[in-house]
């Protein structure tokens, strides 16, 4: 399982109806989003208070705008999509020092709950995870409801792979690489004065 997929294994028990899957050509190229490190360097881009990370972990995979579902006037794909890499890396530090209260940062809704309740479920089974880092290889935007958020009427397409490696008191430290798709949800937030992610689908 992965981040976009490990942290979502309960995904679907948020009673999410049916979702559209937009039809686009994607590049082939893909944009690598490590973990976020808790030593920064001088030149580091604050994304988070006590997370900060090389710009260079922020750069934007290739993505496009839903034809058949085009996003509302006005919203900038481009932050929708930057948002949105700035979310996983924080969630993914979440997970890496079992720090949920990083993920106010990151989450809302049904995400939030999601990502609080795996890290719960890490301290208690002993897992710790060493390590995550998502390969994006694109990323699709458009306009769709929310089912579970009224707020929330924009959804992003998400596909790549992810690399997780964690250990627990049964097992050593052991590495999974996994393929996700996912439709996610954001929705504005004032005191952020971005995108956070609300809702989530794993996708076949």
């Amino acid at each position: 399982m992965t981040d976009w997929g490990r942290s979502r294994r309960a995904a679907l028990m948020l009673g999410l109806g049916p979702v559209v899957i937009w039809t686009a050509a994607c590049a082939n190229s893909t944009a690598t989003i490590p973990s976020a490190t808790p030593s920064p360097s001088a030149a580091s881009t604050t994304i988070a208070p006590g997370v900060s990370v090389n710009p260079s972990e922020l750069a934007l995979p290739p993505y496009s705008v839903s034809a058949s579902n085009p996003l509302p006037a006005g919203t900038s794909a481009k932050q929708v999509v930057s948002d949105v890499i700035i979310d996983d890396l924080i969630e993914n530090l979440a997970l890496v020092r079992a720090a949920p209260e990083l993920l106010m940062y990151s989450d809302s809704g049904g995400v939030l709950t999601i990502d609080r309740n795996q890290i719960a479920t890490d301290e208690s089974t002993g897992t710790r995870v060493i390590s995550v880092e998502d390969s994006v290889s694109n990323m699709q935007v458009g306009a769709q409801a929310d089912p579970n958020n009224s707020a929330s009427k924009i959804a992003v397409l998400v596909q790549g792979t992810e690399t997780t490696r964690e250990r627990s008191p049964s097992h050593p430290p052991h590495t999974t690489v996994a393929n996700f798709k996912v439709l996610v949800w954001v929705v504005w937030s004032k005191e952020d004065d971005r995108y956070l992610q609300c809702d989530v689908s794993t996708l076949s």
